[in-house]
């Protein structure tokens, strides 16, 4: 069973990129040998009448030897411990999204495609419940029908062989059946759920080599199921979660969370399961700020298709195109490796000093931080030999540099552009960030795919002619420019399937020629002043993503174009984009245009049933209303599978917003988001599509007392929420109006100014509400004094972050109501982060009764009644870092303990000065924080608890005790 299992588990890693033709052919034959052994031990089975096994001492070592083989090249992208839970059968299978599932069963179906056409795999069981998609996958591929005479699906029965002749015409004389079987080559399909078919026992008489044949089974219940040699191969589906298991290994926990976890399984899925890019673009976003744009990027580079023959690999040739043009002086160095390193690999140090000597850098140090990083960045392995560490460069991606052209000036700080000959023989040009304000006036670019002039803030216009020789352009990003316009030459881009215009803040039209670019997929000019849609995107059926910003003036310049000055998008032009699976429409609130507009876009965005991203400003509840009932009443719709923002209710853009601008947006990346402004009493709209919704932002209400009086108990799938300036606000939880188990799935609460709000909770707490809460933040609430009570703290077994700022009446962060619970500690088992702060009234942080065992960092400021700690609040061994003012820190004095004695530790107190800019201090102090924690915990990845909505007090805009002016 043990050999058997590997020979699986190694036929499964064979079906993915990137195994080399002689790697891949090495443990194509040790599966045959495995497979030949198998029918030799299955011949001496049937030898003996009692069915016990006996096995010659022959086939013994023979078995031996096969289960040495080695896996050394497997494991340079696969680490032993997958491969070794894989073995086991112990890998960790959750299904935690429908696109998780939908990967295993592509790749799944790749892998039986890939056995088609192998001689020595016959029998093939798929275990899984998805099971059944992937044979209705592969049996409706043409290629399928093409290959077999004889294509046939039987549904479990103990009466296998009879079905089948059933269904080919041959039920009395199964003599004929047999022969006819024979002469045919013939895929057959078996339902078996529990796995109780031998399929050595299906069929004895059919089989000829001359012809291909093959049986697939399905069985659903792999716990069931016990594998006893009854096939050729076994396909775990779980197994095929493998491209996810190591972008999760190199990327880390936080890919788990719902608002990267979408974004990184699109990645996976362009990747193809590439092993290699999936581990080179898990590494390279990791060490990025993973934000919607990145990942939006990663994906377009993932997807872009080469028509140069040479490209042999087009997923790792990309992956390597978003990594390196991401890079500085790091991608010509590793180049150079690519070109002038000995496949064997050279002593670091030497090559370091080839980087010098061809001034690629300028220092020693510099090339040792740049070895580290593509190290780290898996572009180079780093082993030990005879004369010490020595490096070399992977094959693949040596293969790819050097059949490639590729021309990075990236952040070079360049004033001109390249000359016009370094643009002819490129293949993708990347010139983002820097500082030249002219493009060359016409070059000829016949093969340049992929173009990147973003972020080029002094680049005003674009040459008249300069697309005019560029046939074959497919990306195309001009983000973050200062350009006013598109020329008329953008009609020749006929490939173009990617324009990004994102940030160009002083484009304010799009030129009429985009209606040209037929083969156009994604199109993206969020964040312009573009004043109108024009007419002419509607014949851009191909769209799949539409991303528009609309703030430009709007006010006498078109007053004497009738039908434009009250659109901003024209009739018909939304529903003509069939194709759209992405629409974000980003509109300011004061255009009054878009009140006019919206109803008659609404009912457009009903009618695109391939939609699955939809951001909206919706200026009345009523209009939820119809969207909402168009959704459901859509057959293609899936609302719970659909990723939404909506911004709800009528409101005045603000020049100043007391949320933070960091936790907003993120927030905004959130799967189904709803933020709903100005609202008044309780609209049942809103009620509704609250049992959807992962994240809410309820900003200004004006009559809500509580969340509760919202229907709390439908926000089953609630995540993340965000309160701010809803003045009556008195309690967010309210028992008394819902007695039920509330917000059980919350994860990241953010408060702002409630001036009204007293505490957490109103009346008796449901045990396991709140039981997922991790962040829990808390800014300027005057009158709050209540924050926890010991009955809540029980269920507050996963919180990681508190933050409390600006609270005046709060003495003390747990208020006892029964004193009999309060004889024993209390627990915050994953807290790691604690930070007070502008807090007159604190006395004590908890009496000494809460005991954090997991705690990394304290922030102290500005607490002046502050005058003592119990030791069991900081008797955390993992606690690093204390801030304060550091009279404070002198003055301060140790309660009494029974069990503990005063603590020292004046070693991880840092000071903070009050004449120097607090959240600069904070800033830097992280940094040492992070060293820190790393120094003394190098296997674990950096603590960062509620990335996706998390304030920590030294990241987040430290404001000052002066009120912000709405």
């Amino acid at each position: 069973m043990e050999l058997n299992r590997k020979k699986d588990v190694v036929s499964l890693i064979l079906s993915y990129p990137p195994m080399n033709s002689m790697n891949k052919e090495r443990h194509k034959n040790w599966v045959r040998d495995v497979l030949k052994i198998n029918d030799k031990v299955r011949r001496e089975k049937e030898m003996f009448s009692t069915g016990k096994i006996e096995v010659s001492s022959e086939t013994i070592k023979t078995i031996e030897l096969l289960l040495k083989h080695s896996l050394d090249d497997i494991e340079a992208y696969v680490p032993p411990m997958i491969i070794q839970k894989m073995c086991d059968q112990t890998m960790a299978i959750t299904w935690p999204d429908e696109k998780l599932r939908n990967l295993a069963v592509n790749f799944a179906t790749r892998q039986i495609l890939e056995e088609i056409e192998n001689p020595e795999v016959q029998r093939i069981r798929v275990l899984g419940r998805d099971g059944i998609r992937v044979i209705s996958a592969v049996k409706d591929l043409p290629q399928i029908q093409q290959r077999f005479d004889i294509v046939i699906q039987v549904d479990n029965s103990s009466r296998i062989e009879e079905n089948i002749a059933i269904q080919l015409g041959f039920s009395l004389n199964r003599g004929k059946l047999n022969e006819f079987l024979k002469t045919k080559s013939f895929l057959i399909f078996l339902d078996d759920c529990f796995g109780w078919t031998n399929l050595y026992e299906v069929g004895k008489e059919w089989w000829n080599s001359k012809n291909i044949q093959k049986i697939v089974c399905i069985t659903r219940d792999r716990e069931v199921y016990s594998p006893t040699m009854t096939e050729d191969l076994l396909i775990r589906l779980g197994d095929h979660l493998l491209s996810w298991q190591l972008f999760c290994l190199n990327f880390g926990e936080i890919v788990l969370l719902s608002c990267f976890q979408h974004k990184a399984i699109g990645l996976i899925e362009k990747c193809c399961g590439h092993l290699l890019a999936v581990v080179l673009m898990a590494r390279a976003l990791k060490r990025v700020q993973f934000d919607v744009s990145v990942g939006e990027h990663a994906c377009y580079m993932l997807s872009l298709q080469h028509n140069r023959s040479q490209m042999v690999d087009r997923v790792l040739c990309n992956a390597l195109a978003f990594i390196l043009g991401r890079s500085d002086s790091a991608h010509e160095c590793l180049k150079f490796c690519a070109f002038y390193m000995e496949r064997k690999g050279v002593e670091k140090v030497d090559l370091i000093q080839e980087w010098i000597k061809h001034a690629l850098i300028s220092k020693f140090d510099e090339g040792e931080r740049i070895v580290g990083d593509l190290v780290s960045a898996f572009l180079l392995e780093s082993f030990d030999d005879q004369n010490g560490k020595s490096v070399q460069i992977r094959g693949e991606i040596r293969e790819v540099l050097v059949n490639s052209h590729f021309l990075y000036r990236g952040g070079k700080g360049l004033t001109r552009a390249p000359k016009d000959e370094a643009w002819e023989v490129a293949f993708e040009i990347h010139l983002m960030n820097n500082k030249f304000s002219e493009l060359p006036n016409n070059p000829n670019c016949p093969q340049l795919c992929t173009l990147f002039l973003q972020n080029n803030s002094f680049l005003r216009a674009i040459p008249p002619l300069f697309f005019q020789h560029m046939p074959m352009l497919q990306i195309l990003d001009l983000s973050h420019t200062k350009i006013r316009s598109l020329p008329h030459s953008l009609s020749r881009l006929a490939q173009l399937q990617i324009l990004l215009l994102r940030g160009c803040k002083l484009l304010m039209e799009l030129p009429l020629e985009v209606g040209e670019l037929h083969n156009l997929k994604v199109l993206d000019f969020e964040g312009t002043d573009i004043i109108r849609l024009p007419v002419e995107v509607g014949k851009l059926t191909n769209l799949t993503s539409l991303k528009m910003s609309f703030y430009g003036d709007n006010d006498d310049r078109w007053k004497d174009d009738q039908y434009y000055s009250s659109r901003i998008i024209p009739q018909n032009v939304v529903s003509n984009l069939l194709q759209l699976e992405e629409l974000i429409i980003d509109v300011s609130p004061d255009d009054k245009r878009w009140n006019s507009n919206v109803k008659d876009v609404v009912e457009e965005v009903c009618e695109l049933n391939r939609l699955n991203t939809l951001q909206i400003y919706l200026p009345e509840v009523l209009l939820l209303n119809d969207l909402w009932k168009k959704a459901l009443s859509s057959s293609a719709a899936n609302i719970s599978g659909m990723h939404f923002r909506f911004t709800v209710g009528s409101h005045m853009k603000r020049i100043i917003s007391r949320v933070p601008l960091d936790i907003a947006a993120k927030f905004g990346e959130q799967e189904r988001y709803l933020k709903y402004v100005n609202g008044e009493c309780f609209p049942i709209e809103i009620e509704k599509i609250l049992g959807e919704v992962t994240a809410l932002f309820l900003d200004r209400h004006s009559t809500a007392a509580s969340l509760s009086e919202f229907g709390i108990g439908t926000m089953k799938n609630l995540r993340c929420c965000v309160l701010a300036e809803c003045d009556e606000i008195q309690a967010i939880v309210d028992a008394d109006v819902n007695r039920h188990l509330s917000l059980e799935s919350l994860e990241y609460l953010n408060v702002y100014y409630m001036k009204n709000l007293k505490s957490m909770w109103k009346g008796k707490f449901q045990w396991g509400s709140l039981s997922c809460l991790k962040v829990l933040a808390l800014y300027t609430c005057p009158q709050l004094t209540t924050i926890f009570t010991s009955e809540m703290i029980f269920s507050l077994r996963n919180l990681e972050e508190l933050v409390v700022e600006d609270c005046p009446k709060i003495e003390s962060l747990i208020v006892i109501h029964n004193p009999n619970s309060a004889k024993s500690m209390l627990k915050f088992p994953k807290l790691k982060k604690m930070s007070l702060h502008y807090l007159p009234r604190l006395v004590s942080i908890s009496y000494g009764l809460i005991v954090p065992p997991k705690l990394e960092w304290m922030s102290l400021y500005d607490c002046p009644s502050l005058k003592t700690l119990y030791p069991e609040e900081v008797q955390s061994k993992d606690l690093r870092t204390i801030t304060g003012e550091a009279k404070w820190w002198e003055e301060l004095k140790w309660n009494d303990s029974e069990r503990l004695g005063p603590p020292n530790l004046d070693h991880i107190f840092v000071p903070i000065y009050w004449d120097k800019d607090l959240m600069t201090q904070l800033a830097e102090i992280n940094v040492q924080h992070q060293a820190r924690m790393q120094e003394t915990e190098p296997s674990q990845q950096p603590a960062g608890p509620g990335d996706s909505l998390k304030a920590p007090a030294v990241e987040d805009r430290i404001r000052s005790k002066q009120k912000q002016v709405a």
